[in-house]
């Protein structure tokens, strides 16, 4: 069907929150990030068009690897040059919530970048459904997430 953007995503995980709560897990959080900031970001970092996917599997690794060990990988095997990985690194070691989107979206060097411009507007939408939904402190958004994007 047809939906404003970020509607059903908001919906989804106003659902989720549901589950998680009436199974009485304890506290959760559910991080969020979007497709075209990832590619965005790499873009504004110098990562040539055609790498965009595989540093994308590398920076997945975040959640069970340390930045040192993430970084090795993308210039050694993936062939991202030590300055990108550098910048990269600085951008996905970030999380929070609106005030996050608002600040990238004054980035030097994001702001200069379509992609990354539409995934902040689509994060910033979704956060502020989450908002609307009552969920807001149970999403975050965080630039280290790449899995399932």
């Amino acid at each position: 069907g047809q939906y404003d953007p970020m509607v059903p995503d908001a919906e989804c995980l106003k659902v989720v929150t549901e589950i998680l709560d009436s199974l009485n897990i304890g506290q959760y959080v559910l991080k969020v990030n979007h497709r075209r900031l990832l590619d965005g970001m790499f873009e504004a970092c110098g990562v040539p068009e055609d790498k965009f996917r595989t540093a994308c599997s590398t920076v997945d690794k975040l959640d069970k690897s340390p930045w040192e060990e993430v970084r090795t990988e993308m210039i050694n095997e993936k062939g991202i040059s030590p300055d990108a990985a550098d910048e990269i690194g600085e951008y996905v070691r970030l999380n929070g919530g609106t005030e996050l989107a608002d600040k990238l979206l004054k980035d030097e060097k994001l702001s200069k970048t379509k992609a990354a411009i539409e995934g902040l507007q689509g994060i910033k939408l979704l956060l502020e459904y989450c908002e609307i939904f009552g969920i807001k402190e149970k999403i975050l958004f965080d630039l280290s997430l790449a899995r399932g994007l």
